[in-house]
């Protein structure tokens, strides 16, 4: 009779780690495969008047994504090495899955994330995060493979802020230029941001197969186009590498990469280009939300209660009401400037007239 009780609970317990996660935000979704535990990415996207989420890189198998662990010359190849046991929860800001060993654990989080010029959540960062359970140092490197897909749909697989159309394989250093790689789609693109904190030492632009066969790094010969025999046909993808950690005893490491979505390739590709890098986060809300000074007056100063200023205001406010997806987050501050100053006012005729 116990056997059947605990038999019971430990399938419970089991069935629950691969109950698949699927959560929304804004513009984007974020959901685990129920057999995987593999993340899976999507942008709301409307066609012909009907709205969907479309997958940002492939899901038809979400094994091809994946991430490779080097720790001391050893490799890991997360989802299938039996060293690794998988689980998964959810938690504040999007999910977290977990790849636990006897020396180490693996936890990649995938986060909400708001690009500064938007009012919703429209992107993701992917954080890394490495703890070492041992009472020796680790050197660790890390290789993510994202299988993009929407690039193969349209003639050309990857645009990147130097070239609109990278039609070849090819490797992005740390000290390269690039502020960016999109894989950019019909109804929907998806960009790595290079400009970031959280962004990878180096990427590899490749085809999926010889970046997914590689034992670790790539050090193939670059190849023209995304299609050779034997290799997948028109199949691109992007390798994230970190350089070498060392993780202390007991200690850990976190690494992250940022990712945008955004509509059509052509759309987002010129909105980069104009836009990106986004300004500093702080000094932008200082310039749109500038703090409401008011200066300290006499008693007497203080502007009387203006009913013209009222209706002018509750007017102002009407028409923001009825075009609220136009209205800037200045012209707000502004109306509540408006406000702030309508209430001294009162509060002022107010104890006068007491």
């Amino acid at each position: 009779m116990k056997k059947s009780i605990f038999f019971f609970i430990l399938s419970f317990i089991f069935t629950g780690a691969l109950f698949a996660i699927d959560i929304r935000s804004g513009l984007v979704r974020i959901a685990t495969d129920d057999q995987t535990l593999q993340p899976m990415l999507y942008r709301l996207v409307n066609i012909s008047g009907k709205s969907k989420y479309e997958p940002l890189w492939f899901d038809g198998d979400p094994r091809t994504s994946f991430i490779i662990l080097n720790i001391d010359n050893r490799i890991y190849r997360m989802g299938a090495s039996k060293e690794y046991k998988t689980s998964q929860r959810q938690i504040k800001n999007g999910i977290e899955i977990e790849y636990r060993s006897v020396t180490n654990r693996l936890t990649q989080r995938v986060l909400f994330y708001k690009s500064p010029y938007s009012r919703v959540t429209d992107g993701f960062i992917i954080e890394i995060e490495i703890e070492n359970y041992t009472t020796r140092e680790m050197k660790v490197l890390i290789k993510e493979v994202c299988d993009t897909v929407l690039g193969e749909k349209g003639g050309y697989n990857f645009a990147t802020s130097s070239n609109p159309r990278v039609t070849d394989e090819m490797i992005i250093t740390s000290d390269s230029d690039e502020k960016y790689v999109i894989s950019p789609g019909q109804t929907s693109s998806i960009a790595l941001l290079l400009d970031e904190e959280a962004k990878p030492d180096m990427v590899v632009i490749a085809n999926w197969k010889r970046l997914s066969d590689s034992k670790f790094y790539y050090d193939s010969e670059l190849m023209k186009g995304f299609t050779q025999s034997p290799f997948s046909i028109n199949d691109s993808a992007l390798g994230l590498y970190w350089n070498e950690r060392i993780i202390p005893p007991k200690g850990s490491i976190k690494v992250a990469s940022t990712w945008l979505t955004g509509g059509p390739g052509n759309e987002m590709i010129d909105w980069l280009s104009q836009n990106y890098p986004f300004p500093n986060q702080e000094l932008q809300q200082a310039f749109e939300n500038p703090p409401v000074v008011f200066e300290e007056q006499p008693a007497a100063n203080v502007p009387k209660l203006d009913i013209e200023a009222i209706k002018e205001l509750i007017s102002e406010i009407d028409r923001a009401i009825g075009n609220i997806d136009n209205v800037s987050d200045k012209e707000i501050q502004d109306i509540l400037s408006r406000l702030n100053c309508l209430e001294q006012s009162e509060e002022f005729a107010a104890s006068q007239s007491n």
